[in-house]
């Protein structure tokens, strides 16, 4: 069962970086919550059967080009880590961002039912239970 959702979190990762946010929305459950970076700053989640569409058209609209890197998974009980980078610029401000990250995934039946980004490698460690 886990490498089944290592492989739904890669094909989520996938997803995500080609703004298919059908594609996302068909790994997840009808209940499952996208909780962004943002999510800490201004309460911002995606819940629903189309969350993955709604993340995608939120960072297409804030962002250009903004790609998830992978470079590690780990994976436990019901849960999928991915670490890796955040690159991207922002449509506005022409920022650039190039930063760690880590996202993790919880499972429900080959689902994901919680799909969270953290801006730090050691904070999405944490949030899966591990150190380094």
């Amino acid at each position: 069962m886990s490498q089944k959702n290592v492989e739904t979190m890669q094909r989520a990762m996938d997803a995500f970086n080609k703004r298919d946010g059908n594609a996302f929305d068909c790994l997840l459950a009808d209940d499952a919550v996208i909780v962004p970076v943002r999510a800490s700053l201004e309460g911002t989640t995606y819940s629903g059967h189309d969350a993955g569409t709604q993340y995608c058209s939120a960072v297409a609209k804030s962002w250009h080009g903004l790609r998830w890197r992978v470079e590690e998974m780990r994976e436990g009980d019901g849960w999928v880590l991915a670490l890796g980078r955040i690159r991207s610029r922002g449509r506005d401000s022409g920022a650039m961002i190039d930063a760690r990250a880590g996202w993790l995934a919880h499972f429900r039946e080959g689902r994901i039912t919680r799909f969270q980004t953290f801006t730090s490698r050691e904070n999405a460690l944490k949030a899966a239970g591990l150190s380094e």
